[in-house]
């Protein structure tokens, strides 16, 4: 876990907050990532197949963004810098613009679940455990 939450750390550089999402939280660790999260602000998300059941064990805390390491990982990272290309052309979209702008940023982000029953077939084909 340990292991894990730095490499968290290391890529909150380029989010206003950072989260270790994780399926099993082992209570013998919760002092010390208590402690880490103070020290460095990455929140603890505990997942269950059933959304509704998971929840926020740390919350992460509000980082001003590094944009040496943004630009850096735009260079390394052709998706990532589209990514950012596309976010910014909807924070800056004139009002008429937006929703097709907004259409444009949806279709390259990953799709999401719209019923309780696409994310049991998602998990069951996966195989992640879905807390029954």
């Amino acid at each position: 876990m340990k292991k894990a939450y730095f490499q968290a750390v290391s890529n909150s550089s380029w989010a206003n907050y950072g989260y270790l999402v994780a399926f099993e939280f082992s209570d013998s660790l919760s002092d010390e990532m208590e402690r880490l999260n103070q020290s460095f602000g990455i929140g603890i998300i505990e997942l269950n197949a059933n959304p509704y059941q998971s929840k926020i064990l740390f919350p992460a805390i509000y980082r001003d963004l590094d944009f040496k390491t943004i630009d850096k990982l735009c260079k390394i990272n052709k998706e990532f810098e589209q990514f950012i290309e596309q976010t910014d052309r909807l924070m800056t979209a004139q009002e008429r613009y937006y929703k097709s702008t907004e259409k444009e940023l949806d279709e390259f982000c990953d799709n999401y679940f719209e019923s309780d029953t696409e994310i049991e077939k998602y998990c069951k084909e996966k195989n992640i455990p879905n807390g029954e």
